[in-house]
């Protein structure tokens, strides 16, 4: 009984010590960046040691993953939003997708940039794979294709790449940068012609 009572009282413990510090961890990020974000500030501002921290996720990398989740569906309910909000035809709603997907990056550059730009050298993780995986479902879906043919998976995973660059030369800062009203004005272009240029690979 009483390892129980010392098992259950340590598990509540890590669990307000992943709930306070996921908290803290997006809020450095959204306000300095994720280059901000370190084991010994975090442990700090929550008045514990390092290792507590790490006992509550491993490593660093795990506080990463969870404010990636709490940005993951910021995004996610993002394009769901906008995709509810477009007409009922194939190119408009993957249209309504890339606005989407656009809009969030513009106005949350730093979630945005937590999410696929942070650090490419990382180990894709679970939860990150199923963001993905269900991105590019969504957007299959959306643009009356079927995810469980491979020729279509291709196409949209080359359309979804493309936007990305225009979204990534759009929203971030680099030695080009494309003017966000012309970017959305290209990304319209670009998935009209996606549509037009690859029927044999593009649903009907």
């Amino acid at each position: 009984m009483k390892n129980e009572k010392t098992a259950s009282r340590r598990d509540k413990n890590l669990a307000d010590i992943r709930e306070r510090a996921t908290k803290i961890a997006e809020r450095i990020v959204l306000e300095q960046g994720g280059g901000a974000l370190n084991a010994r500030g975090l442990a700090k501002e929550l008045g514990i040691s390092v290792g507590s921290l790490y006992n509550a996720f491993g490593d660093l990398e795990g506080v990463v993953r969870a404010v990636n989740a709490r940005c993951a569906d910021r995004l996610a309910l993002a394009l769901r939003t906008g995709l509810a909000a477009a007409d009922d035809e194939a190119r408009a709603r993957v249209i309504a997708i890339g606005e989407a997907y656009f809009d969030f990056a513009y106005s949350e550059p730093r979630r945005w940039y937590m999410l696929f730009e942070r650090d490419s050298d990382l180990q894709l993780d679970v939860k990150t794979a199923e963001l993905q995986e269900g991105l590019l479902e969504m957007l299959i879906r959306a643009g009356d294709g079927d995810p469980g043919n491979e020729q279509h998976r291709q196409f949209f995973l080359l359309l979804w790449a493309s936007v990305h660059g225009l979204v990534s030369l759009a929203c971030r800062p680099s030695i080009v940068m494309i003017k966000p009203e012309v970017a959305r004005h290209y990304m319209h272009d670009l998935i009209k012609a996606a549509f037009r240029n690859f029927p044999e690979t593009a649903p009907s």
